[in-house]
């Protein structure tokens, strides 16, 4: 006999089992594609470490090294094999295809690249005054005179930091064989750890020589300077002010262009400077050859100067 109330009991059981019938089946299903995806990721993963090693051993190309964790590489790895990719199977690189065994071997490199990468970075600063001041040197070696003593003094120092840093890098273990572009740019010199070495400790050299001949210049220069105006019987902060300022133009009252005498006995002397928006007289007066003040006045620049 039919009973309605016995048949609905038995729809809802059998939705119930369909249900779990359906998940049933869905679950290995699932599974299988997160473990593929896994698979994938993985790959994926070791193709970018393989690239960053092979631009890093063939071009000295270590952009984007340094940021990515060597534990990042040994992660992708476990998560692949534990995905269920076998010795046997491969991931591309940019030369050939690489078996999965060979894995491992990538994140040894990876991590060497990005030790190096580390110190890359440091060297940023002093390489970039080391080649600055480089640059201005005379076609003849010699120091470009535009360059003060302390200027080069401080590459000096820039220097000697480059060399302490590569000397305890390669005292930690850091490879010293592979070439680098200093500043990432494929177009530039490359240097291995140990070549960069040696050029920092030739700068700390030629960049000392370079301080000392220039201290010599400018103490020559203060020297005639201060016989030039010492013949005109000129002493004190006037002396002084002169050697300063002597290789500009000194003007007086009127703005007219001092010399001879007139530098002894001009009871003040003018300098014109400017910032964005004024022209500013600076003056400075004497009595005899002391200071006895300084100001200075602006003067809009659609407008005429004046020194009075």
């Amino acid at each position: 006999m039919f009973r309605p109330d016995r048949a609905g009991a038995s729809f809802a059981r059998n939705r119930r089992m369909l249900r779990h019938l359906v998940l049933l089946l869905l679950l290995p299903v699932s599974a299988y594609a997160d473990e593929e995806g896994d698979r994938l990721n993985a790959r994926t993963g070791m193709y970018s470490f393989a690239h960053f090693v092979h631009d890093a051993t063939t071009a000295g190309d270590f952009n984007g090294i340094a940021g990515t964790d060597p534990a990042t590489c040994d992660e992708t790895v476990k998560k692949g094999t534990a995905a269920g990719l076998k010795p046997t199977d491969t991931f591309d690189t940019d030369d050939s295809p690489m078996l999965w065994r060979k894995a491992p071997d990538v994140c040894a490199e990876y991590k060497k690249m990005h030790a190096l990468a580390k110190v890359i970075e440091k060297l940023v600063k002093p390489w970039e005054s080391i080649t600055a001041f480089a640059s201005l040197t005379r076609p003849d070696g010699s120091p470009d005179p535009s360059v003060r003593g302390d200027a080069y003094r401080a590459s000096v120092e820039e220097a000697k930091k480059c060399v302490k840093i590569i000397d305890e890098a390669i005292q930690a273990g850091v490879k010293a064989d592979v070439k680098y572009a200093p500043n990432g740019n494929s177009s530039e010199t490359t240097f291995t750890l140990t070549e960069a070495r040696k050029k920092c400790s030739d700068w700390v050299s030629w960049g000392t020589g370079a301080a000392k001949a220039d201290d010599d210049r400018a103490a020559a220069e203060v020297a005639a300077l201060k016989a030039k105006y010492g013949k005109l019987g000129i002493t004190g902060d006037r002396l002084t002010y002169l050697v300063k300022y002597g290789y500009q133009p000194v003007f007086g009252k009127g703005c007219g262009e001092l010399s001879g005498k007139a530098l002894k006995t001009a009871p003040a002397f003018y300098q014109l400077g400017q910032d964005d928006i004024a022209w500013i007289v600076y003056k400075t007066e004497f009595k005899g050859d002391k200071q006895i003040s300084y100001t200075s006045k602006r003067y809009r620049k659609d407008g005429n100067w004046s020194c009075k």
